[in-house]
């Protein structure tokens, strides 16, 4: 596949950078001071009209944080990829997950989203030469003649014509969606792994998805890791392989959940309390139930609390209470009575809850 291995130095302001989804570039210093002590390890990706197709982060880091005037970029020839020109898994064995997806996005822009339609003849943009009645389809079967001359000349003569396509050029089938035909072409066994992948590449922190790069972690692990925040993200990636693989399961599970409002629903339905799938349990109580609930949990609480205070303190109680005169400690005297009648009552019951170590 030598034609999509093609390296050239360009200069960074001639790199055009269309439109992103992904708005959070990650921590472009520390890919600066990476690239800076151990040299562009990836080069950019870009077409023959210097089109990024991808390594934006590489690019801002290079041309905005170490001020090079150029970068090394691997010419990716999209058409020629498009053309079938190259088998899936040439693309797949010298492209990286991340980079094929840049290239399926740089292949559904090419085909602009039209299905059954050739997307390599087009009319002039400006129309010049071209008779004011003559249609389209005239004008691109005349220039399909110009490329193809086994194309018979009554082809397109002001009504559709059915032609034979030469097997070379290819065209997206009627019923097969753009998207199916670029996942392939870039090398995706299939959409929905395409879309697992662009997940990742769109909603991954930058280590995620240089681990599914690396291939450390699959395409569809890593998009179950995605749909965390990214600072949870960067700490999974960390984890030792088979913790990562339960955080993984445990995700997938999670997603399994109900939404809040789902819990409530199904709380009030059959008067349980319901997980949801942000891990809080949801009730069908009403909103006073749910105020003395939660006051209880918060009498609990201090209770508790204050017993592991009083066993935890450092203060000696005799000395303590010599002291009080001077803190303003109303009732102190009865209270503390009080304290220890429910203290003892407390002890007895802990006694008779073998549950409590």
């Amino acid at each position: 596949m030598t034609g999509s291995l093609t390296l050239r130095e360009i200069a960074c302001d001639l790199v055009h950078v269309p439109d992103r989804h992904r708005q959070d570039m990650g921590d472009l210093e520390v890919l600066a001071t990476s690239i800076a002590t151990e040299g562009l390890l990836q080069p950019i990706g870009v077409t023959e009209e210097n089109v990024l197709v991808f390594g934006e982060r590489r690019l801002l880091a290079v041309r905005d944080i170490l001020r090079e005037p150029t970068i090394v970029a691997r010419v990716v020839h999209v058409s020629s990829i498009l053309a079938g020109e190259y088998a899936e898994n040439e693309v797949r064995k010298n492209f990286t997950e991340s980079e094929r997806v840049a290239i399926a996005n740089a292949i559904e822009a090419a085909l602009g989203n039209r299905q059954g339609q050739r997307t390599d003849i087009q009319a002039p943009r400006d129309c010049a030469g071209v008779a004011p009645d003559t249609k389209v389809g005239d004008h691109a079967a005349t220039e399909l003649r110009g490329k193809f001359p086994e194309v018979p000349a009554s082809a397109g003569q002001g009504h559709r014509t059915e032609i034979e396509l030469p097997e070379n050029i290819p065209e997206v089938e009627p019923g097969v969606e753009t998207r199916e035909f670029a996942a392939k072409k870039a090398g995706f066994g299939n959409y929905k792994t395409y879309e697992q992948a662009k997940k990742v590449v769109d909603q991954g922190a930058p280590e995620l998805v240089a681990a599914m790069d690396a291939g450390e972690i699959s395409i569809n692990a890593a998009s179950v890791i995605a749909s965390e925040p990214p600072e949870r993200q960067s700490q999974v990636v960390q984890m030792p392989r088979e913790l990562r693989r339960q955080v993984v399961r445990e995700i997938r599970e999670a997603a399994k959940l109900p939404t809040p409002s789902e819990a409530r629903r199904i709380a009030r339905e059959t008067g349980l309390s319901v997980a949801d799938n942000t891990g809080v349990y949801r009730s069908g109580s009403s909103p006073e139930d749910v105020r003395l609930a939660k006051a209880d949990m918060r009498a609990i609480y201090d209770a508790t609390r204050g017993v592991i205070a009083i066993a935890d303190t450092t203060l000696d109680p005799n000395e303590l209470a010599s002291r009080l005169e001077y803190w303003h400690c109303p009732g102190i005297r009865e209270k503390s009575a009080k304290a220890l009648d429910w203290l003892n009552r407390f002890v007895k019951g802990l006694e008779n809850n073998e549950q409590i170590q």
